[in-house]
């Protein structure tokens, strides 16, 4: 099927539904949105709990048979479509993300006005969420998401609680919005910063800058010596957002 083809294991584990409902602190003042209803597990617990679910699926045939198990909700919003093309106000979201739609979700979700999120990623992706700079794991993603969300990780999920079994552990994620998020084109400079991860970060802005046609003396009077000296993994979130604005502003 085509949703599985994206990487995506239908969680089957009612106390792990149950858990992730109880960690969003869904109430009947809620308007929920669930990135993936696949048969409708998740989002039955939720049409329980919320004023609103409103519940994207891209398959099909999993759309068809969520859409017939849940037809007695006249509090669901069933959609069949890729949730990443959703403008639906929400204030809360719980989730099972595809695995290959993890960064895109992240980047997605960064646009969203909401309160609270809580997801599962496949641990090896929720790891590079919670890692530190200098580590293996820190990557653009890193910085993407944590100059815009409070992340803090909840339970681990063993293979045997989806269908069919992934080859990887997962880990369920909750997620707060910070109070200022960063913009695409941040986000974009972000991501060519750390193209040149192991360089230098004055290397890698002048490379940045040589290619693009920018002012490469305009940017270095600007950073900090200490800044500049780092290899760009080694920059903290702080610093990775504070020259993907110089390099946007340039």
């Amino acid at each position: 099927m085509k949703r599985r083809s994206l990487g995506q294991h239908l969680l089957i584990d009612d106390h792990l539904l149950n858990k992730m409902v109880e960690f969003a602190k869904v109430s009947k003042n809620d308007i929920v949105f669930e990135f993936g209803a696949g048969t409708g597990n998740l989002t039955e617990i939720l049409c329980n709990k919320a004023k609103t679910v409103i519940s994207w699926e891209i398959d099909k045939e999993l759309y068809e048979k969520a859409k017939s198990r849940l037809s007695r909700f006249k509090n669901l919003n069933l959609i069949h479509g890729d949730a990443l093309e959703s403008r639906h106000k929400f204030n809360k979201l719980v989730s099972n993300i595809p695995y290959s739609k993890s960064k895109e979700f992240i980047e997605w979700l960064i646009k969203k006005d909401f309160d609270i999120a809580v997801v599962n990623f496949q641990k090896e992706f929720a790891e590079k969420l919670l890692s530190q700079p200098g580590s293996n794991d820190y990557r653009a993603v890193t910085v993407i998401a944590r100059s815009s969300f409070d992340i803090e990780p909840l339970i681990e999920v063993n293979r045997e609680a989806f269908k069919p079994r992934p080859k990887v552990t997962s880990l369920m994620i909750l997620l707060k919005p910070k109070k200022d998020r960063i913009n695409a084109s941040i986000i974009k400079c972000i991501k060519i910063l750390f193209s040149f991860r192991g360089k230098k970060v004055f290397k890698a802005l002048k490379m940045i800058c040589k290619k693009q046609g920018k002012d490469y003396e305009k940017i270095l009077y600007r950073l900090d010596y200490e800044i500049l000296q780092k290899r760009v993994e080694q920059l903290t979130v702080e610093e990775s957002v504070r020259i993907g604005k110089e390099l946007c502003n340039l």
